[in-house]
């Protein structure tokens, strides 16, 4: 079974999809399960393509953080504690739920959202006590989302983005955040039989890759003012809204 993953070109678009991945994510903090997930769905399942990223994600996300200097996003602790309990929630939810009409709503929220942010609104003028209770509802809500079909950062991305955060400030809250949602996210998958031994032992193997990639990425990300940067994050958000508006139309 672990075989059939080193055939030349499957192990190949494995390689490549992390590698590429991580330059993604190394530029903008974001967007590798994005990237890499739908490559490496041509040659296996969903769900394994999700488990092969397990590593890659964690360690990744690790290293962005920063940890050396400190937890800087006690601003967003309330946010990553209700999507951590979203997601054990999610996780146990029955899947009645009318999927396709949530994801159509997400899609159009972060389409319309990002466009908002395009042309200059944002809720840089939001005050700490009302910034709070909407990034509670947003990250339990998330969590929901997660817990259910693993889909929960563009809405929380969407909403740091009309924050205006500094990028590197940006940077190390959506690591804490994808660090924090992988641990129950993971365990869930592998509690329900969705992933083995197998998976994890190649997703270790292939965050050499992403690693590297990440190396790159930092690279491109220190040339990018923060505009630039920020009008990246809004590119790629409207690429996911309209990929899942598309997919569920």
């Amino acid at each position: 079974m672990f075989l059939e993953y080193f055939e030349t070109i499957n192990f190949a678009v494995v390689l490549c999809s992390v590698f590429f991945g991580g330059i993604v994510k190394g530029s903008v903090g974001i967007g590798m399960s994005m990237f890499s997930v739908p490559l490496i769905v041509f040659i296996l399942p969903p769900t394994k393509a999700m488990m092969l990223l397990c590593f890659p994600i964690i360690v990744t996300n690790l290293i962005q953080m920063d940890i050396k200097r400190g937890i800087s996003n006690y601003r967003f602790f309330p946010m990553f504690v209700a999507l951590f309990l979203g997601i054990l929630i999610g996780g146990k939810l029955i899947l009645s739920l009318d999927m396709e009409t949530i994801s159509i709503i997400i899609a159009l929220t972060i389409i319309i959202f990002t466009f908002l942010n395009f042309l200059g609104l944002n809720l840089t003028g939001l005050k700490p006590k009302y910034e709070k209770k909407i990034s509670v509802i947003i990250g339990f809500f998330s969590g929901i989302l997660g817990g259910l079909s693993t889909f929960y950062a563009p809405p929380i991305i969407t909403f740091l983005v009309s924050l205006n955060l500094v990028k590197e400030n940006f940077i190390r809250t959506t690591a804490t955040m994808y660090l924090l949602a992988s641990i129950p996210l993971y365990t869930s998958l592998i509690y329900h039989g969705l992933g083995n031994f197998y998976d994890l032992l190649l997703s270790l193997i292939i965050t050499a890759p992403a690693l590297l990639g990440q190396y790159f990425g930092t690279k491109i990300r220190i040339r990018l003012s923060n505009e630039i940067f920020k009008k990246s994050i809004l590119v790629i958000l409207i690429i996911i809204g309209f990929s899942l508006l598309i997919k569920n139309l």
